[in-house]
């Protein structure tokens, strides 16, 4: 397998590529390295790409274009060590017929364990028992209480690789989980799982807790908007992994300052959001600094995943596990 990784060697590269993977990577074949520090130009990957079948992107490395497809006659397979490729790849790839693969799926697995840590911490009240005991130093009170996951009707908007994880994880907490997609449900996870389709509206007026997970693009901009957040129960959970923008943040500010429900927010629509937000000011928000993404270690066993399959669809004996299709990617993030 000829293989050209495009990482530059900042800090970052070692997470993806530990000592034990930078010896795996040279072991299946014959592997061209980006030895500066600093992230290939278009240019740059172009003039190396010579006879490469498989070419390896990260964050930050250059997109797949014309340019450097021009020099890569062999190319087969685009292998991207990220979630979303839509930053890294252009129709030129599906055009030539080159496969991508990408740690969409492995990544989307540790933002559902994510998401379950963030319905538990807002439901027991840990920051907010934290705070009060460690710089207050005051011990429990009467009228203290804290809720639970255990038997809650929960939300999920949308349906892809997280939830389908998420879905998984909730079964030990005996949730009942609602469901809004444009698609239908697969109907194994229906029966697996007991999903109830319903409408947005459904959502946000029954369940307990309610989690967003829909791309960001044009159709989904302020999709949850103010008519929509009006419609939770009193005192329900929004949880917010998947983008800001799909979150009208003027909407949800006023809402929050009514204490008209909690959130536990993720992302924003600006990142990071000004020192003067809003936001902040909602004591009944937990606010995370966009840390629920896959936690560091994946990236390493992302890598050993992603480059073994590789080695077995060059060789011609292994099925693409993790493949992105065109259709798959017109539904994912632009970033």
């Amino acid at each position: 397998m000829k293989t050209l990784i495009t990482l530059g060697r900042d800090e970052r590269f070692y997470t993806f590529f530990p000592p034990e993977n930078i010896e795996l990577a040279n072991s299946l074949g014959e592997t061209v390295w980006n030895e500066s520090e600093s992230q290939w130009t278009a240019r740059a990957a172009a003039e190396r790409i010579g006879e490469s079948e498989v070419y390896v992107t990260a964050w930050d490395c250059p997109r797949l274009d014309e340019e450097i497809l021009d020099h890569a006659k062999n190319l087969r397979l685009m292998v991207h060590l990220g979630g979303t490729v839509i930053p890294y790849v252009t129709e030129a790839v599906w055009d030539r017929g080159i496969r991508v693969i990408s740690g969409n799926d492995l990544m989307a697995e540790s933002v559902a364990e994510a998401t379950v840590a963030y319905m538990l911490t807002a439901q027991r009240r840990i920051p907010h028992y934290h705070r009060r005991f460690t710089e207050r130093k005051v011990w429990r009170e009467t009228g203290d209480f804290t809720d639970s996951l255990l038997g809650k009707t929960v939300g999920l908007v949308s349906y892809g690789a997280i939830p389908r994880h998420l879905v998984r994880m909730l079964s030990p907490f005996r949730v009942k989980i609602k469901v809004y997609d444009i698609k239908p449900l697969p109907k194994e996870d229906k029966e697996k799982y007991g999903l109830c389709e319903a409408s947005l509206e459904e959502i946000f007026s029954t369940c307990d807790i309610v989690s967003l997970h829909t791309p960001l693009y044009d159709a989904t901009y302020h999709m949850i908007d103010d008519r929509l957040l009006g419609l939770l129960k009193k005192d329900a959970l929004l949880v917010n992994t998947a983008r800001g923008g799909i979150v009208d943040e003027a909407a949800l500010v006023k809402h929050l300052r009514a204490k008209d429900f909690r959130a536990v927010i993720d992302v924003y629509e600006e990142e990071p959001p000004k020192a003067d937000d809003p936001l902040f000011e909602c004591e009944n928000a937990i606010l995370i600094p966009h840390m629920g993404g896959p936690t560091v270690n994946m990236r390493a066993y992302i890598t050993e995943v992603l480059l073994k399959e590789a080695k077995a669809f060059i060789d011609g004996d292994g099925a693409l596990t993790h493949e992105i299709t065109k259709d798959m990617a017109k539904r994912m993030s632009l970033k």
